[in-house]
């Protein structure tokens, strides 16, 4: 999963937390939608569970997280 959000960090285009949230909501829900088989969209979905929890359950890492990315740039 963290390189999954990790991945999801380094393609985001804007700084804001709140953006960030919609952001992986939106790019998940895209996979999921593309997902072939039934199986496939479970995956996703389990995936996409995890990180939005652990993403609303550490707001201030995400947040450093998305400074540092833009801090480097």
């Amino acid at each position: 999963m963290e390189e999954y959000l990790n991945t999801l960090v380094s393609n985001f285009e804007g700084k804001e937390y709140k953006n960030f949230l919609a952001y992986v909501y939106y790019t998940i829900q895209k996979e999921i939608e593309a997902a072939g088989s039934k199986r496939d969209k479970n995956k996703y979905i389990k995936i996409r569970k995890s990180i939005i929890s652990y993403i609303l359950s550490n707001p201030r890492t995400i947040t450093l997280e998305l400074l540092k990315k833009k801090l480097t740039k």
